[in-house]
């Protein structure tokens, strides 16, 4: 070994090993900054310093990028589930993940349309751990989908808007009307209400659009929750490709709506309004939302996605066998 290796070793050590400052360096040394500058680039460059990054557990950085790369997403959150089986365990833990999420991205001024949904439920449920509350924060929460079921019961769009919107130091827009409905000719009078079109006015600019993904199943909250929207008229739906909803908007594997007379009594935005919005996050895990997800993906109804790992491992799975 000669002297100019013995140098950068020695160098590398007391940067990399004893965390002394560059400055620090080149007073020991006798040396100028700008040479150990140089010193340290020629000691990675030569693999004397090799940096390597060590996954943390439950860090799933390949699973991400694949998932960005097939479906051109922004962004890929993807958490660990303990039980992918359960949906109760999968919608606290993805909804956990997304909290840290919408604390990562949410600025001040932000206007955020939201739906509904378990695991919408689980994101404000974490959130309620560490809330935001900006001050004088301007953020507005608008509900983008009209209510269902029990408004007493935390999963009803209306208290999900309001509690997201106290949490975050910002003021709920609620839009007073059913999800769904009775008839079509009722549903088109709600939307001739001067102060729902502004609702769903404000919903479309939003920047940031916040919603679950369901999927057409019997044991659904859609069914647990709702006495409007019935088993036959979900299975009609499934008969005609649909496997999954934002929203309550239907569509197939291809993310290609599904029309249908539940879609016209649905009052909310649609699915072309919400794909306008800037960026539309997708929350949703679990065995029984893998095709409804993959849907939503091949048809770019999302931006970010937000799920646990062995769900986004089946969605790649999925894309592949077809």
């Amino acid at each position: 070994m000669n002297d100019k290796e013995r140098l950068l070793i020695k160098v590398a050590n007391l940067y990399y090993r004893h965390d002394l400052t560059q400055q620090e360096i080149a007073g020991r040394l006798r040396l100028s900054r700008q040479k150990v500058q140089r010193l340290l680039r020629q000691a990675r460059a030569e693999g004397i310093v090799q940096i390597n990054i060590r996954p943390l557990t439950g860090a799933y950085e390949g699973l991400e990028e694949a998932l960005e790369k097939r479906f051109g997403l922004k962004e890929a959150v993807i958490t660990e589930t303990s039980d992918f089986e359960n949906s109760a365990v999968v919608e606290k833990e993805v909804g956990s993940a997304a909290a840290e999420y919408l604390l990562r991205v949410v600025k001040p001024g932000d206007v955020i349309a939201i739906s509904w949904g378990g695991t919408l439920l689980g994101m404000v449920n974490a959130l309620s751990a560490n809330p935001l509350r900006l001050s004088s924060s301007g953020i507005r929460v608008v509900q983008a989908l009209g209510g269902l079921g029990d408004p007493n019961k935390e999963v009803h769009a209306a208290d999900l808007t309001r509690r997201l919107a106290q949490l975050l130091g910002g003021e709920a827009v609620l839009l007073p009307a059913p999800g769904v409905a009775g008839t079509r000719q009722a549903a088109g009078a709600f939307y001739t209400d001067p102060f729902i079109q502004q609702v769903l006015a404000l919903a479309r600019r939003a920047d940031l659009a916040v919603m679950g993904i369901g999927a057409p199943r019997e044991d659904s909250i859609l069914i647990r929750e709702g006495k409007i929207v019935s088993w036959p008229e979900l299975e009609a739906l499934r008969q005609k490709g649909a496997v999954g909803d934002i929203n309550l908007r239907y569509f197939d594997h291809y993310g290609k709506a599904v029309p249908s007379s539940l879609d016209e009594r649905v009052v909310g935005l649609s699915i072309e309004e919400i794909r306008s919005i800037r960026q539309v996050v997708g929350i949703a895990g679990g065995s029984e939302k893998v095709e409804a997800i993959h849907g939503a993906l091949a048809g770019q109804l999302v931006d970010v996605l937000v799920t646990d790992h062995v769900t986004a491992e089946r969605v790649l799975e999925s894309g592949r066998t077809r």
